[in-house]
């Protein structure tokens, strides 16, 4: 069955946003239990189980106007690139956040969804190629905005490759190190939005001893022998200036993680990481993406036989919501 195609351009929109300007301080897994080793499986996911691709944050007042992607060329396919474009899913136009990783060497992000394989031989590469010009609303030369902890920097796109089910969209070399694994990446129209100029806010430390802590006190608590692992980021959260979550290494049906936010003076609470049906999480680093004192944070998600990127940004004082996703990997 060919997969369904989004058939026209809508309007739409997306969230406003917002970082932190002071550098925090990132703590990685506190425990002797470490987080899971980085899979080297091949990026993957099946449609039914994708909620990647589902906008779940409403609009709030620091709303702004979508920028749509444009629509494919559509241009005729036939023979071998025919037949991919069959078994070929991308992106929606309504898209504007991708996750951006790095993936041998490169800086990559996931565009869309391939069944079958695409084959070695210079016949399949060249129809792959072809079926992607024709197909994809990401297309080569389009600039994209990277955030990262270093700034915002614009990226060209400049070639498509397959891995494993996934399409992904190169960027160039990667320039993210072991404690940045993974950032937004946002298409911001064209022509390009200009990133907002205001001057970057920033946020009292607070009680440094009293951090400190609270958050050993919130790891000591369980037993070092438990089938745990631990993850520490601090950094400006509203009130709060770190966040800690203590999650099962076994996964089943009723796997739940406990999640804390401390407070500045101390003090902590139990909060929330909305992240669609993904209930685990390991922390990874803080970014700021546009001055207005708060951090957004990137997490490595975990649920039965997957796993997944995603860049989650606070919504309200103590909850998390998911505004950019993708390089799902199953295990199945």
């Amino acid at each position: 069955m060919r997969p369904a195609r989004l058939a026209g351009v809508c309007a739409a929109v997306a969230l406003g946003l917002s970082g932190c300007s002071a550098e925090p301080k990132i703590v990685r897994a506190v425990p002797a239990v470490t987080a899971a080793a980085e899979s080297t499986d091949t990026p993957d996911s099946i449609p039914e189980e994708r909620p990647d691709t589902i906008r779940i944050t409403p609009p709030d007042s620091a709303t702004i106007q979508l920028a749509l992607l444009p629509a494919p060329p559509e241009t005729p396919l036939e023979g071998e690139a025919a037949d991919m474009a069959e078994r070929t899913v991308f992106i929606p136009l309504t898209r504007r956040w991708f996750m951006a990783r790095t993936l041998d060497s490169a800086l990559v992000m996931d565009i869309g969804r391939i069944d079958g394989g695409v084959g070695t031989t210079d016949a399949a590469l060249a129809a792959f190629a072809l079926m992607v010009a024709s197909r994809s609303p990401v297309q080569r030369g389009m600039t994209v905005t990277v955030h990262s902890r270093a700034g915002a920097s614009a990226r060209q796109v400049s070639d498509f490759r397959q891995s494993g089910r996934r399409i992904v969209a190169v960027l160039g070399p990667s320039m993210l190190d072991s404690t940045e694994r993974a950032v937004p990446a946002e298409w911001r129209g064209a022509p390009p939005v200009p990133l907002h100029a205001a001057a970057p806010s920033s946020c009292a430390s607070g009680d440094t001893a009293a951090i400190a802590a609270a958050i050993a006190a919130a790891i000591a608590r369980f037993p070092a022998a438990a089938k745990e692992a631990a993850s520490v980021l601090q950094g400006c959260f509203g009130d709060f200036r770190a966040l800690i979550t203590i999650r099962p290494l076994e996964i089943t049906p009723e796997t739940v993680e406990r999640v804390v936010f401390v407070r500045a003076n101390g003090t902590t609470r139990v909060g929330k990481l909305r992240d669609l049906s993904y209930p685990l999480h390991d922390l990874r680093s803080v970014l700021d993406i546009d001055g207005d004192g708060t951090n957004e944070i990137v997490v490595h998600s975990f649920r039965m036989s997957m796993d997944t990127w995603a860049a989650l940004r606070m919504t309200d004082s103590v909850t998390f919501t998911r505004f950019a996703s993708g390089f799902t990997v199953e295990y199945r």
